[in-house]
């Protein structure tokens, strides 16, 4: 069932049946984006599991149906930023090392039938922003004013953000496309 459309319904009935609708659709796409994210299994499901629990609870404080995809993904990210938080003074408290910010932002991508992982080569080569705003736009498919809301930043700021992004990107993809691999930053 298309994504929209079962969000349309639960913006007009909000009834259980409606949510219940809205969580078959929306969880397994939380759960990727918090895997997406390096997350272990379990914990994905945990904090997919917390933001339903938000969109239950203050998806009427949302004023505008066509931003609700955005609004979902940047509960998200607040949900992601306090687990990090929670996790970073419990490792400080056990006198454990934090997980660098490499580990942390390590993309995980699933490798294609032919063992090609293009995708993740190339977003190697991006920083933590920056692959946040390719997955939410081009995995995700939020829109740009979806992206400006979860980002908490100016439309024209994710347009300008998406055209360097894709600029930085072109010569990498023409350079895996025709057998050499040259880093650029």
């Amino acid at each position: 069932m298309d994504v929209s459309h079962v969000i349309e319904q639960f913006w007009l009935s909000r009834t259980e049946e409606a949510f219940c609708a809205l969580f078959e659709v929306v969880y397994p796409r939380l759960r990727r984006y918090f895997l997406l994210r390096g997350m272990e299994i379990a914990e994905a499901e945990d904090l997919s599991q917390n933001v339903m629990i938000v969109i239950h609870r203050h998806a009427g404080d949302v004023r505008d149906e066509l931003l609700f995809q955005g609004w979902i993904f940047k509960v998200a990210k607040t949900e992601l930023a306090r687990y990090w938080r929670q996790r970073q003074t419990r490792e400080r408290i056990a006198g454990m090392e934090p997980l660098s910010d490499l580990l942390t932002a390590t993309l995980v991508a699933e490798t294609s039938e032919d063992g090609n992982n293009n995708f993740s080569e190339w977003m190697s080569h991006l920083d933590a922003p920056e692959r946040e705003l390719l997955i939410l736009r081009f995995v995700e498919g939020l829109s740009y004013e979806e992206l400006a809301l979860a980002l908490g930043i100016p439309v024209g700021t994710v347009k300008w953000r998406l055209f360097n992004v894709k600029k930085k990107l072109a010569p990498i993809i023409n350079n895996s496309s025709t057998g050499r691999h040259r880093r650029v930053h």
